[in-house]
């Protein structure tokens, strides 16, 4: 009784994994579809929902630790393991903080020893050009204005503070230079416009109406008439051709 109670379990598990996964078909052998299995759309909808879902937490979770900015006290270990491993390119992720308190707090808990191999190295880094200088400087000023005692005390910073003078020296020394460069590529560039702006406008021409010619013309018209109308005053008489002697003649007739 047993081998037949377990025959005919493992008979209906079966026969339940057929129907989950081989399609239901009528007597006739035709397929009948089940109404309650969701449709292509609804499956590639939900997968599409649930890559979005994991695309949303990933950003979360990347932007979670980057949203918070970075303390002076991590600053200063990355700046200590920097000076004692003598890792140039960690130094430099360092100094790309541009934070002033983060930039103070951080230089100043520094020791003297730390303080001028930082110099020494940020001597190194400032003659290069591009966004390392301009990173470079800020720090370079702080560890100056804070650490100017110890630095003065040490002899070993004197050829470091001379290396930096003369860098300075040479940089300014260009200023000159490029100010009048500067100054005769603006004027030349004005000139430009200037030109092009002469060229794109049309000159209009100038017409001059002169009325005096006009009211000569009216005047000497009037003065005219005027004459004409004394002359018809004094007209000479119109004499006939018949002689007095004639008209004597005529009349004693």
């Amino acid at each position: 009784m047993g081998k037949k109670d377990k025959s005919s379990k493992r008979k209906s598990r079966e026969s339940e994994v057929a129907t989950d996964i081989l399609p239901h078909k009528n007597k006739d052998g035709n397929v009948i579809d089940d109404l309650s299995e969701p449709t292509m759309g609804e499956k590639l909808a939900n997968l599409n929902l649930e890559e979005n879902d994991k695309a949303m937490n990933l950003d979360i979770v990347d932007v979670a630790p980057n949203a918070k900015p970075p303390s002076a006290d991590s600053v200063y270990i990355l700046l200590k393991q920097a000076l004692r491993a003598d890792d140039r390119a960690l130094l430099i992720d360092c100094l790309y903080r541009q934070d002033e308190k983060v930039i103070t707090n951080s230089l100043s808990v520094l020791n003297p020893s730390d303080v001028l191999q930082l110099l020494q190295s940020l001597v190194a880094i400032i003659q290069l050009k591009g966004a390392v200088l301009a990173c470079a400087l800020p720090w370079l000023r702080s560890l100056l204005l804070l650490h100017a005692g110890s630095i003065m005390s040490q002899d070993s910073s004197l050829a470091a503070l001379n290396s930096i003078y003369q860098l300075i020296e040479s940089r300014v020394s260009n200023f000159d230079r490029a100010l009048q460069l500067s100054s005769c590529l603006d004027l030349l560039y004005a000139e430009t416009v200037d030109d092009e702006m002469e060229e794109n406008d049309v000159a209009t021409p100038v017409i001059y109406e002169d009325d005096d010619d006009d009211s000569d013309d009216e005047g000497v018209e009037d003065s005219m008439d005027v004459e004409s109308v004394e002359d018809g005053e004094e007209e000479p008489q119109a004499y006939s051709d018949i002689s007095d002697d004639e008209e004597n003649g005529k009349i004693s007739e």
